[in-house]
């Protein structure tokens, strides 16, 4: 017979998995779980609050709030304001975590990352292809995130204070919508997060999460490895063009590279069965099996950290007396309400409403952080603390007469504010917030300003061993016999100077 008359058979292809069979799938689920209850957390802390009496907000579940606050740890005990023990604890869990089981983490429990593939995944029925870069400016581009990760350690281990907070993609993404007057870059930078998601899978994963780069340093030694067997691989290279993070799968037979997120996408796209495992030591991991070390691998150490009594997702009570034992103003909290600062300090409400110029439609059990937003009148808890300050030194900022009348008759709606000293900065303008607060410590007082350290502290008759500048401005303000407002003068004094 001919040759031309021959027909070349092919083998049948195998039949096509049910997507509900598939072993990707399983991810998917673990991701939705861990999503679902972060956004709970997240939604339950929107509606009830913070603080001892109210929810965890989402920062006390983030494992990155743990490396940020370390050294601060480390070297006082203490936390960055915002940053929880449990944040501590899930860093350290996670570090472990990764040790065993590499970047599983990022593959199959980051909620963040999980909002990137989904919405990439709509990208791709949107525009029925996927725009996934490599080559070499690709390759550049993910070494932005470490440049990230150096930048937001050394400030924040500098300032003491959560600079990365107010430019967080995945914060605001978990505020859902709420807060953009307080994350307005947060909020711009998450829409460049999604947009680039679209067309770029897990866009923020490959080229800027600090949490990510530092789970790839680690995740380097991890027991768990992608492997090939090269005995049955083809090198048609569909795990290359398949994979998100274009992992050289034809390098070796054992993928150490730091982009891989253990997702395991790449065994279940290969062709030939078998031939890409994922193996740690001696065993083989199935999905069913490395889901299951990961969820029970995370929830184990977090029981172990609350049977040890370390974890703790929330403000303790705070006390309104210092160490010394004597009422302090600067114990005043902004979860705190009229009638707990009443109560704890023996000031009679009526003199804190006439001090803080507060209308009587201002409930007694309103937070004082909540008192703004809730009733529409220009309040910050730092009056709440100098008012206090002065009642306690003796100096009342409210007469008798001045209680007396406003127990007598409501307050007027218009609410007489103290005039703020021009060219404050933020402060100067009537209804916005000073730039100098209580909470800031005085390296974040410097980073924002732009004033000196040196000119401040002189300025203050201090000296740079008298305060450590990592602590929050209300830690030791009125040990040292000065105010924040006083602060806020110096600053004042200093711009107008270089004008």
């Amino acid at each position: 017979m001919p040759a031309d008359n021959l027909v070349q058979i092919q083998p049948p292809k195998p039949a096509k998995r049910a997507w509900y069979r598939s072993p990707k799938l399983l991810r998917h689920a673990v991701m939705i779980f861990f999503f679902l209850f972060l956004a709970y957390i997240a939604i339950e802390h929107q509606v009830k609050g913070g603080g001892p009496r109210g929810t965890p907000s989402v920062e006390a579940y983030c494992p990155f709030g743990g490396l940020e606050t370390l050294y601060q740890f480390l070297t006082t005990g203490g936390f960055v304001r915002r940053i929880e023990p449990s944040a501590v604890v899930l860093f350290f869990a996670l570090v472990l975590l990764t040790l065993v089981a590499s970047r599983g983490f990022c593959g199959w429990m980051c909620p963040f990352g999980a909002v990137q593939e989904w919405v990439g995944m709509l990208g791709k029925k949107v525009f029925k292809k996927r725009f996934n870069p490599s080559g070499r400016l690709d390759r550049a581009l993910r070494y932005l995130k470490y440049v990230v990760l150096v930048v937001i350690i050394a400030l924040t281990w500098h300032t003491g204070s959560l600079v990365f907070r107010d430019y967080d993609p995945f914060l605001a993404f978990f505020h859902f919508g709420l807060g953009m007057d307080e994350l307005p870059w947060a909020y711009a930078i998450l829409g460049v997060v999604l947009i680039g998601s679209l067309w770029i899978e897990r866009f923020f994963c490959k080229y800027a999460c600090p949490l990510g780069a530092v789970l790839g340093i680690i995740g380097k030694l991890g027991l768990t490895k992608i492997q090939r067997d090269p005995e049955g691989c083809q090198e048609c290279n569909v795990c290359r063009q398949k994979c998100h993070a274009h992992v050289e799968f034809l390098s070796g037979t054992l993928i150490r590279g730091a982009e891989c997120n253990q997702c395991m996408d790449c065994t279940v796209d290969c062709p030939k069965p078998a031939v890409l495992t994922l193996r740690g030591w001696r065993w083989r991991f199935s999905h069913p099996v490395f889901a299951a070390l990961l969820v029970a691998g995370l929830a184990g150490l977090v029981f172990v950290s609350k049977a040890a009594g370390k974890w703790r997702t929330k403000p303790e009570l705070a006390s309104f007396t210092s160490p010394a034992g004597r009422l302090d103003a600067q114990q005043i909290r902004g979860w705190m309400t009229l009638a707990d600062i009443s109560s704890g300090y023996s000031i009679p409400l009526n003199d804190l409403y006439a001090g803080l110029g507060l209308p009587a439609r201002v409930s007694p059990h309103t937070r004082l952080n909540r008192i703004r937003a809730e009733h529409k009148v220009e309040f910050e808890p730092e009056k709440a603390r100098e008012l206090v300050d002065q009642v306690l030194t003796g100096k009342p900022a409210v007469s008798v007469a001045a209680a007396q009348q406003h127990a007598a008759k409501p307050r007027p709606q218009a609410v007489h504010q103290p005039k703020k000293s021009p060219g404050a900065g933020k402060g100067a303008g009537q209804g916005e917030e000073p730039e100098v607060r209580g909470f800031m410590t005085l390296n974040e007082v410097v980073l924002k300003t732009g004033v000196p350290k040196t000119y401040i502290l002189n300025e203050l008759g201090l000296n740079e061993a008298d305060v450590d500048a990592r602590q929050p401005l209300r830690e030791w303000v009125h040990q040292k016999g000065k105010s924040v407002p006083e602060l806020r003068d110096i600053i004042t004094r200093y711009r107008r100077q270089k004008k």
